[in-house]
């Protein structure tokens, strides 16, 4: 009879067990900045949204504000469209993974000033 030598099986096991749980916590890091990035981007829009609805009825350059706005949170306008005083905003903003891809995100929004409600 031959007997077998399980030393080290173990270790293997461990090390497998341990790699395996570095991936998920990488991933799920990956993950959670990419909804952060997400939520980025729609607050940026929103926001820029807002600003340019605010600087058009006051009569300044909308679509500048939009940009000023939207670059202080972390985004760029790539649309800008002014109706009367009506807002509509799109913001990108990019993102880079640990492993050198490029996640980006866009975000529409859209704001008009509060007399544009009717009563």
């Amino acid at each position: 009879m031959t007997r077998t030598d399980d030393r080290g099986a173990a270790t293997v096991s461990v090390a497998i067990l341990a790699l395996a749980l570095v991936l998920v916590v990488v991933v799920a890091t990956e993950m959670a900045g990419l909804v952060r990035l997400r939520h980025r981007v729609a607050a940026a829009a929103d926001l820029a949204a807002l600003a340019a609805t605010q600087a058009s009825v006051a009569g300044d350059d909308a679509c500048d504000q939009a940009r000023r706005i939207a670059e202080r949170n972390g985004a760029t306008v790539t649309r800008c469209r002014m109706d009367y005083d009506v807002a509509t905003i799109t913001a990108r903003a990019a993102s880079r993974t640990w492993w050198g891809l490029e996640w980006s995100f866009e975000q529409d929004a859209r704001a008009a000033p509060a007399f544009y409600l009717s009563e």
